[in-house]
């Protein structure tokens, strides 16, 4: 079948008009490997084999477009492709040829993925290595990358976390104030350990916030006690808002 004419398209793309009225989209690197361009024409017997040729190479082209932003492991190109309804074939040929050519390599991936967590999110290891597994990276080499990977930054994210969390948090007694840390901190994939040793170590203590709340305590059930009841009772209230100081 004869090739009438060319039109380029975006992407290093053209469309390609038929003698027959219909036309194509093939990639540039497909009409020279097929010599289009010499030959001008298509045999139909070889139509066919092109067009799965030109299919294979438009979504191998689209996926190092894909990873060319940011790089990506097996499962987020696996769904990328899925999610643009992709053959599953087509799909399982395009990741073995990645893997081929290096553009996969989990762990390099897991290594840039633990850098920018913490660098940037601040996450813990637990965090990390959870949203790792969720993507569903080898557990060995998650942990391989994680053993390796300085725990003294860790611990600096740490400490610095939770000195600005004390600073925003002045409204709560001692011990209310540790748990909320505590709990926010794990859940950012802190160990509760680590959390804990660095509190050890901090002043969490507001002298003046806990005379403000006596106060108001006192002023408001004084009507309804007095004396040591009174004392008693305003020093329970103080302890169950984590206020460890008592007059």
């Amino acid at each position: 079948m004869k090739i009438l004419k060319y039109k380029k398209n975006s992407g290093n793309k053209y469309k390609v008009f038929l003698e027959d009225g219909s036309n194509i989209i093939l990639h540039e690197n497909i009409i020279i490997k097929y010599n289009l361009l010499i030959s001008n024409s298509l045999q139909d017997d070889d139509l066919k084999l092109i067009l799965e040729d030109n299919n294979n190479y438009l979504v191998y082209d689209m996926v190092l477009k894909y990873i060319s932003i940011k790089m990506r492991c097996e499962s987020e190109i696996r769904k990328y492709l899925q999610n643009k309804n992709i053959n599953k074939v087509i799909i399982d040929e395009t990741i073995n040829r990645l893997k081929v050519e290096g553009y996969i390599n989990e762990k390099l991936y897991v290594k840039s993925f633990i850098s920018d967590k913490v660098r940037l999110n601040k996450y813990g290891p637990n965090k990390i290595k959870q949203e790792l597994l969720n993507l569903k990276i080898d557990k060995d080499i998650i942990e391989s990358e994680l053993s390796i990977y300085p725990k003294d930054e860790f611990i600096q994210n740490l400490d610095n976390l939770i000195d600005k969390k004390i600073k925003c948090n002045r409204s709560y007694g001692e011990s209310v104030l540790k748990q909320k840390i505590i709990i926010e901190f794990s859940n950012r994939g802190y160990e509760k350990e680590d959390i804990r040793n660095i509190l050890n170590n901090k002043d969490l203590s507001n002298d003046e916030l806990y005379d403000k709340e006596y106060k108001k305590l006192y002023n408001k059930y004084s009507k309804k006690y007095s004396d040591r009841e009174l004392e008693y009772f305003v020093k329970q209230k103080l302890s169950q808002k984590g206020f460890k100081k008592m007059q």
